[in-house]
């Protein structure tokens, strides 16, 4: 009789130990930098009569690509549309508003213009003002080699109690 309450606590501290962090133990997480000195051109889309191109799709295409483009997405409500080139050349962006209007904006890119830092070298964001913060990579093994370790535990618990 005391070994099933020796198996229904052990069961028990592994559920809660199993279920204490399961987001975390899970997923993984994800960040942002501000790019103060990343290079960046930026380019206004607008119709004959002065109205802006909303919400249009933008294709932008490097120099040594004109086939798969390098970036795109879609004009803000102002007919605005940013991107940072990493080359010098000419930048090729197109902009279709999908009733049969297109422009096209050849963009030249000076050595200059790329003096700011690469885009993967930003500064991650400072913490979240209410303190939150991922979880430690440390902390993330811990959590790890914890359900493993209690998880083979379980089934010796169990193996020993069939037996």
């Amino acid at each position: 009789m005391q070994s099933q309450w020796e198996a229904v606590l052990i069961l028990s501290l592994l559920a809660a130990c199993g279920l204490g962090s399961p987001v975390d133990a899970l997923a993984h997480g994800t960040g942002h930098g501000i790019l103060d000195d990343a290079p960046a051109v930026a380019l206004e889309f607008y119709y004959s009569d002065g109205i802006p191109m909303q919400y249009a799709e933008v294709l932008v295409f490097s120099p040594q690509d004109r086939e798969v483009e390098h970036q795109n997405g879609r004009t803000d409500k102002h007919g605005r549309f940013v991107f940072c080139p990493d080359a010098q050349g000419a930048w090729l962006v197109k902009v279709n508003d999908g009733m049969g209007h297109l422009e096209q904006a050849a963009i030249e890119v000076d050595p200059l213009a790329l003096s700011g830092p690469p885009p993967d070298r930003a500064a991650p964001a400072p913490p979240a003002a209410d303190g939150g913060t991922a979880p430690s990579k440390t902390l993330k093994i811990i959590t790890g080699l914890s359900l493993i370790l209690n998880a083979a535990l379980g089934a010796f618990v169990l193996k020993r109690r069939a037996g």
